[in-house]
């Protein structure tokens, strides 16, 4: 059982390493993905240190917002009270975890002191993170909110579909000539493929960060 479990994007080990090695010579046990043994068992592992860590640290990345786990163990942890957050690129953490603090490592004044005491709270005097608002459990399969607009995708689909029905109308009662009809087709088909560029889009962010 390690006193401090780190969540982040496999795309930021490198990144995370310090992280890992300053939080070592504080004197903490810590586990992270690059501990995780190849094979089957890695998803149980993964899930029992989860579960016995005294404190989770979120390291919020662009990498880490499109990885599905990392906002499934930040859920975890934030339902069990013992979730601790920083931000190593300029970016706001996703609702509902950007009701917690969080500490900015993104300048040269890096924001220890306040995770070390944040974490020293929870992993040393068993002190629960409480958020600054009250919080609805977000569940352990949770998914992050979906980078590519897909409301946008959505509605834009909706309106072509719309619009394909009364061009339709209209050719048969012939108020639109067959060239005009044309015209809007082509339209349809641009909105169609802007749609499944931005799916496809928002699959390869997902399934480069690991999701």
């Amino acid at each position: 059982m390690a006193d401090v479990f780190i969540s982040c994007s496999r795309l930021d080990l490198e990144r995370v390493q310090p992280i890992a090695d300053r939080l070592s010579s504080l004197g903490y046990s810590v586990w992270w993905s690059k501990h995780a043994r190849v094979g089957d068992a890695i998803a149980n592992e993964i899930e029992r240190e989860l579960e016995d860590a005294q404190a989770v640290l979120t390291v919020w990345s662009n990498s880490a917002r499109n990885a599905p786990w990392v906002y499934a163990q930040s859920s975890r942890a934030l339902d069990a009270k013992k979730l601790v957050q920083m931000r190593i690129d300029a970016l706001q953490a996703p609702a509902p975890f950007d009701a917690l603090p969080i500490a900015d490592m993104t300048n040269d004044r890096a924001e220890w002191g306040p995770l070390e005491h944040s974490l020293a709270e929870i992993a040393r005097e068993r002190k629960t993170a409480e958020p600054e608002r009250d919080l609805a459990s977000i569940g352990a399969f949770a998914t992050p909110p979906a980078s590519g607009a897909p409301k946008l995708s959505m509605i834009a689909v909706a309106a072509a579909l719309v619009a394909f029905a009364i061009a339709l109308a209209a050719a048969r009662d012939d108020v639109m000539t067959p060239e005009q009809l044309q015209v809007a087709l082509v339209g349809m088909v641009g909105i169609g493929g802007a749609c499944a560029a931005l799916a496809g889009f928002r699959l390869f962010s997902i399934s480069r960060a690991g999701g």
